[in-house]
């Protein structure tokens, strides 16, 4: 009867309902706790019985708060991406502190730090910006964080080497920085629309660090390791792989888990993998710079026979009309510093006025300049006046040479896009 007693109550005991209930929908960041606790209720006979709690160490006190909460702290797991803005960056031949941007998106469950590496990339690589592929490579690579003080990358502003504290769900953009050549790697000069693929890769780091490798998150708990590589953060952070074998989930530490895509390439210049604490993404450069071309042609204006009808190039006094003509059909200003021009010794060393048209050379006025909209300045080569006006006849043994100081003989040396100067002078053949 005891017996029979006994597993009545505890059938009943059994078939008693209970609920669970759950923890908070607020999103918890990663080495939060996370905690909630269990209640049984139950019936004996029909009547309702005090309710027990759970507790993780196994609970038969009834009563409220006679339970403990079950806790475990949230894993973190490192999920970042970088991509590029979606915009070339412009370059010139030879030109330093040159930029092309990258964002860099946190998308993981923990603020971090991201140490920061430009590369260059292989000749053929494809340029991201749909123009021409990997063609020359950069040096003096260097990253840079955009401040938001100003838009775009400003070399007195953005001065933060890698990414300080970034919050989960944000997001910054990072300058990859260098100095562009004036060939390409065949030895050819760089010309507009030649092409330079740069990467930039990211490496996760705790944080609040200095950027000098010291917090790097160089393993998971799942056995995934870091690449490692060097020259991350300007050079400041070289970072050694260090693998650490998988563990079981503990409640009670905050494990990391890699949940990052692969990328063109890591910190080492293998390939990037999944699951290793680095992305990296591709940008380019592109060069966009003057595209200058010089015409110098020449026309006889007078001579001793034809005088001026139909004159031609014949000993004895002709007058040769030479035409430098220099036209900028690139996409960016190219600015002009002057215009040298050694002549023949069996020509006269007086220049011409550029207006003359008979064998009175010896006019105020020698070289004209015009520009594209029609301008028209004037300037002498052979006055003795120190080059004050911008011109000056640069004879001496063995050549005779003009010399046209264009920012001071035209008033400007600013040649845009489109636009066109000539340079005019007469000489003589005797």
């Amino acid at each position: 009867m005891k017996t029979s007693n006994r597993n009545k109550l505890l059938g009943l005991a059994l078939t008693g309902g209970f609920g669970l209930f759950g923890a908070s929908n607020a999103f918890a960041a990663a080495g939060d706790p996370i905690s909630n606790t269990a209640t049984l209720g139950y019936t004996v006979s029909g009547t309702a019985q005090t309710v027990i709690e759970s507790s993780a160490a196994g609970n038969s006190t009834p009563g409220v708060g006679a339970g403990t909460a079950t806790t475990f702290l949230e894993d973190r797991v490192i999920n970042f991406t970088v991509s590029d803005n979606g915009v070339t960056g412009n370059a010139v031949p030879g030109g330093i502190q040159q930029a092309t941007t990258f964002t860099l998106l946190n998308s993981s469950n923990a603020t971090l730090d991201f140490l920061l590496k430009g590369a260059n990339n292989a000749t053929g690589t494809l340029d991201p910006q749909g123009g021409t592929a990997d063609e020359f490579d950069t040096s003096s690579i260097q990253t840079f964080v955009e401040s938001g003080a100003n838009a775009g990358y400003q070399p007195l502003e953005d001065t933060a080497v890698f990414v300080s504290s970034l919050a989960p769900t944000s997001s910054i953009e990072v300058h990859v920085v260098s100095t562009v050549p004036l060939v390409d790697s065949s030895s050819n000069p760089l010309v507009n629309g030649n092409v330079a693929v740069m990467t930039l890769i990211a490496q996760a780091a705790e944080a609040g660090g200095s950027g000098d490798g010291a917090g790097a998150i160089m393993n998971d708990n799942n056995g995934h390791a870091s690449p490692g590589g060097t020259g991350f953060s300007n050079g400041a952070a070289t970072l050694t792989t260090a693998v650490v074998a998988a563990t079981p989930d503990n409640p009670a530490a905050m494990d990391t888990v890699f949940n990052d895509a692969d990328g063109p390439q890591d910190g080492t210049g293998a390939a990037d993998v999944v699951l290793n604490g680095q992305h990296a993404a591709n940008n380019s450069y592109t060069i966009a710079t003057a595209a200058l071309s010089v015409t110098k042609t020449s026309a006889a204006l007078w001579d001793i026979v034809n005088l001026a009808q139909n004159p031609k190039s014949i000993p004895g006094g002709s007058i040769i009309r030479y035409t430098v003509r220099i036209d900028n059909t690139g996409t960016v200003d190219a600015t002009l510093t002057d215009v040298t021009d050694i002549l023949p010794l069996a020509l006269d060393t007086q220049f011409g006025d550029g207006t003359d048209t008979n064998a009175a050379v010896s006019g105020a006025n020698n070289v004209r300049i015009t520009d594209g909209a029609g301008a028209v300045t004037f300037c002498q080569a052979d006055n003795g006046d120190g080059n004050t006006d911008g011109c000056r006849d640069d004879g001496g043994v063995g050549n005779n040479a003009l010399v046209v100081d264009l920012g001071v003989a035209a008033g400007t040396a600013v040649l845009t896009g489109g636009q066109f100067l000539t340079v005019e002078f007469d000489v003589i053949l005797p």
